[in-house]
């Protein structure tokens, strides 16, 4: 018979693991709906700040439908303030500036090493174990990476070095976000993290003068889809399965984005899938299945 703990752990642990799949999946759309925004006339700031403003009102309907009993404390605003600009706004500017400087399965191939960074910071900030099984685990999704995104023709030390900032960033982002969301509802902290990110975008894009509304309507369904499924969906998924499972776990199941972003780009858009594709979704899969099945 097993203990009611461990039942009510297992679950707990299932639950959290299948909120992240949830969060992986509606984020590896953003690449195919970001070309197709792209394709209709949307410029990358057009497309951040659509997206954003789309996921503030929904966040901000549902906060206001079913508003939870807590303020965000004197510390608590400076801090979601620096995560919203300085994590998740920053890295995806940085992002997108690595995309100018060196190909984009470079870049990604650097993003990806936010999982390692943040098992790293997990250990020492949030005091997450990083057992034997979390390496391996790390050491098989990393690899699977590499392997998906193949060989490189050209390096551009900038570009690098911008794809690294933005691993680092959104480490720091995931991590100071499990810190936080320690204290605060995961609702609350939705509804205001994307009014924040609306309100550094839209100015972004309009003092710029990338902000245009000469969208095609497949520019503007891309849009939407881009702030209901892969940032409401996503965002809600993600936050609520780190309360869960943890940042390093989440960080590690999320590596599963590359694979399936190849396969979503071989169904919609005819982008090639290669072998060596194939086989690094295997190697990320296998990484995924030992975290799911650890304990932290």
């Amino acid at each position: 018979m097993i203990p009611a703990g461990d039942a009510a752990w297992g679950r707990e642990q299932a639950l959290g693991v299948a909120l992240v799949l949830v969060a992986t999946v509606a984020l590896s759309t953003e690449a195919v709906a970001a070309k197709i925004a792209y394709r209709g006339g949307a410029t990358v700031l057009t497309v951040l700040a659509l997206r954003y403003l789309v996921a503030a009102l929904l966040f901000g309907a549902g906060y206001l439908y079913r508003p939870v009993p807590y303020r965000l404390g004197r510390a608590e605003r400076p801090a979601l303030l620096l995560l919203a600009v300085g994590g998740q706004a920053a890295t995806v500017l940085a992002l997108f500036a690595a995309f100018r400087y060196t190909t984009a399965a470079m870049a990604i191939l650097f993003l990806y090493l936010y999982p390692t960074v943040v098992s790293i910071l997990a250990h020492f900030f949030l005091r997450e174990p990083l057992d034997r099984p979390k390496v391996l685990a790390l050491a098989l999704s990393l690899a699977g990476c590499v392997v998906i995104l193949g060989r490189f023709e050209g390096l551009n030390l900038l570009g690098i070095g911008l794809a690294a900032l933005a691993a680092v960033l959104n480490a720091v982002f995931l991590v100071g976000s499990a810190r936080l969301l320690a204290r605060v509802p995961v609702r609350l902290f939705n509804a205001a993290l994307s009014f924040i990110l609306t309100l550094f975008f839209l100015p972004l894009a309009f003092f710029t003068g990338e902000l245009t509304f000469a969208l095609t309507p497949q520019a503007c369904a891309a849009i939407l889809f881009l702030g209901v499924v892969c940032t409401v969906v996503s965002l809600a998924s993600l936050f609520h399965g780190i309360v869960h499972i943890g940042a390093s776990r989440a960080a590690i199941i999320a590596t599963l984005e590359p694979p399936l972003t190849a396969l979503w780009g071989y169904w919609l858009l005819g982008e090639k899938l290669t072998v060596l594709q194939a086989a690094g979704g295997i190697l990320i899969l296998a990484g995924v299945a030992l975290q799911a099945r650890a304990r932290t």
